[in-house]
């Protein structure tokens, strides 16, 4: 099996009076190469980035040029990783778009889910409850998973247990486009989707990056990455 090159799409992190910064979680770096992938990161077209939170995203800032160069970009990898994080900007909510008419592999987890759900107009709101944003790593609930899946014929169960650490959440009938393949059976929150007809695309509202037992998941999405 070929290496394939998996482009991990980078966020505006903290800036100071003289530097601004992009950022890329040095987990899923570490699980892609550890299952014999390539990591890169992708960065944003514009010109000026603005930083909003997960809630704020900007609907109108990338121009035609913006988004010509993500697709140049698009060329260069095998597969997509939208990534977790506080923020959110339109480019990543256009790379979920590119990929998802290009046929890319792309796999979202936490507010790259977020994204994804976004690419395809629907929705997220922040959890007034605050019962998901259990900040670490350890296991704050379980997820049921639906058999006829993706993620089912992956993990080969129907229950999981996950972290949770994130403030958007969604419910189904915030979900256009996408099956819902994962429910948090404690709030009924959508915790994963998937694309049908399509090579790969999966939403993750935790983060497997952190959990051993999330492996498969990757070296799922790693395999038909290779295939392109």
């Amino acid at each position: 099996m070929k290496k394939p090159i998996i482009g991990i799409v980078g966020k505006p992190s903290f800036s100071t009076d003289m530097w601004h910064y992009m950022e890329i979680v040095d987990d899923i770096r570490y699980v892609l190469s550890k299952n014999n992938a390539l990591a890169i990161g992708i960065l944003p077209t514009e010109k000026k980035i603005d930083f909003k939170t997960d809630e704020e995203i900007d609907q109108n800032s990338l121009t035609t040029e913006d988004i010509e160069g993500l697709e140049l970009i698009l060329e260069k990898v095998d597969g997509v990783i939208l990534e977790g994080g506080l923020v959110s900007n339109q480019y990543e909510e256009e790379i979920a778009k590119l990929c998802i008419e290009k046929d890319i592999p792309i796999m979202g987890i936490c507010s790259g889910f977020n994204n994804l759900i976004r690419a395809l107009d629907g929705t997220v709101h922040i959890d007034e409850s605050t019962f998901h944003n259990q900040f670490g790593s350890r296991i704050a609930h379980d997820v049921e998973i639906v058999e006829n899946s993706k993620l089912f014929k992956i993990l080969k169960t129907e229950k999981i247990k996950v972290n949770s650490i994130h403030t958007c959440i969604a419910n189904k009938n915030e979900i256009k486009g996408y099956k819902v393949v994962a429910t948090c059976p404690i709030d009924g929150t959508v915790e994963a989707v998937e694309l049908e007809n399509k090579r790969f695309v999966i939403g993750i509202k935790w983060h497997p990056e952190f959990m051993e037992t999330m492996t498969p998941i990757f070296e799922e999405f790693i395999e038909e990455c290779s295939r392109a």
